[in-house]
């Protein structure tokens, strides 16, 4: 009898031995629930929605209202240079002076032909004044048939060629003036001015330095660019293209100018979209009368804008491209995740415009993990606030 309690009290201890530690664990891993889990978490941010009145904030370069590259009407060499870069001139000033040994040989040459042209004409003119006179003292001897009549008719003929020997004379004359006045233009030209007030921005010629007349065979002397006003050329997307007309007003900043606008309006637009971009060519012109603008300065340029429809901005870290098209992970209230398609707008590297699948409100994941899938449950992290102002297109 007690052997065979002793062998049943074996058997449970034995029993006892395997289940137990069985047990625990088991009361161990029931007690890993899904909410001990360590959920991964996310930063979100709030989408942003834009009224249909709107600001559009682009980039651009100011440049000259006028600029051009100063040619010589004349070939010939620099004599001197009057002007450097940075010097501000008015219309006419005196650029350059040029040396024109060629133009001014002929120019003498000229004034010396027309002289003996000029004395020509003279001696033309006395002779013909005397065949004039003989050829009347001839028509009044011959009416007293004093004269033959062949001697009267080639004194007339003598008279017609000696009137005819003026006219030829002068008309040799004028065309000889013409010439020279031709030339005395050209050593004229050696004279080098200002075709409009502005600024020197650079002088490419130096003392000594051979220039030829005309862009196509010599190259430029000066480059100038008129400097007040000033014109900011920017491209303004489709979307925004309606809303940009001529005498809107626009506000421009430099950054240089830290906390200051300078005010323009818009002069001209293209008409007309570019296809490659599409977007539309817009010139701005800025008043620059103390002259703290630069031609080549960068702008930022805002405008009033209308839009038909609102729209979205997001940071652009929250948009998702891949193979199966553009999403953005939005985290419902009850912190799971739901991955939207949408259409991505205007991208400036900072924010994007969400142009279809958001209505604005919505939290969106900031820089979501490639592990991040639909449906999953998140942990929120609030990230930085955006705020209403600024983004894509508004400030």
């Amino acid at each position: 009898m007690i052997a065979a309690a002793l062998a049943v009290g074996a058997i449970i201890i034995a029993f006892l031995a395997g289940y137990l530690p069985r047990l625990y664990a088991r009361a161990k891993l029931a007690e890993v629930t899904p909410h001990n889990v360590a959920l991964p978490p996310v930063a979100v941010t709030a989408a942003i929605s834009e009224g249909l009145a709107r600001k559009l904030r682009l980039p651009g370069n100011l440049v000259g209202v006028k600029q051009t590259m100063v040619y010589a009407r004349a070939s010939g060499y620099v004599r001197h240079w009057h002007v450097d870069i940075g010097a501000h001139v008015h219309s006419g000033d005196l650029l350059a002076e040029l040396d024109t040994p060629e133009l001014d040989q002929q120019l003498k040459q000229a004034r010396a032909s027309l002289s003996q042209k000029m004395a020509a004409l003279q001696q033309a003119e006395a002779n013909n004044e005397y065949l004039q006179v003989t050829a009347q003292r001839l028509k009044e001897l011959y009416k007293q048939d004093f004269v033959s009549h062949q001697d009267a008719d080639q004194a007339n003929a003598q008279a017609a060629v000696g009137a005819a020997n003026v006219e030829a004379a002068k008309a040799d004359g004028v065309a000889q003036q013409a010439n020279v006045r031709e030339l005395e233009q050209l050593v004229a030209y050696g004279r080098v001015v200002a075709p409009f007030a502005g600024t020197i921005t650079q002088r490419l010629v130096d003392v000594g330095s051979l220039v030829n007349a005309g862009a196509a065979q010599g190259g430029a002397l000066f480059q100038l660019q008129a400097t007040d006003p000033l014109r900011v050329i920017i491209q303004v997307p489709q979307t925004y293209a309606p809303s940009v007309r001529v005498g809107v007003d626009a506000k421009i900043e430099i950054r240089q100018y830290t906390g200051r606008t300078f005010s323009g309006k818009v002069t001209r637009t293209a008409g007309a979209l570019d296809p490659a971009t599409r977007t539309l060519t817009t010139e701005i012109q800025v008043p620059n009368p103390a002259g703290q603008l630069s031609p080549g300065m960068y702008a930022d340029v805002t405008l009033p804008v209308a839009v038909s429809h609102p729209v979205v901005r997001i940071p652009s870290s929250a948009v998702i491209y891949d193979a199966t098209g553009v999403h953005v992970a939005v985290v419902d209230a009850r912190s799971r995740v739901h991955l939207v398609a949408v259409q991505p707008g205007r991208d400036n590297g900072t924010e994007v415009e969400i142009v279809e699948g958001l209505q604005g409100g919505e939290r969106v994941v900031v820089s979501p993990s490639a592990g991040l899938t639909n449906g999953a449950q998140v942990q929120i992290t609030p990230a930085v606030d955006r705020g209403a102002g600024g983004g894509v297109a508004g400030q």
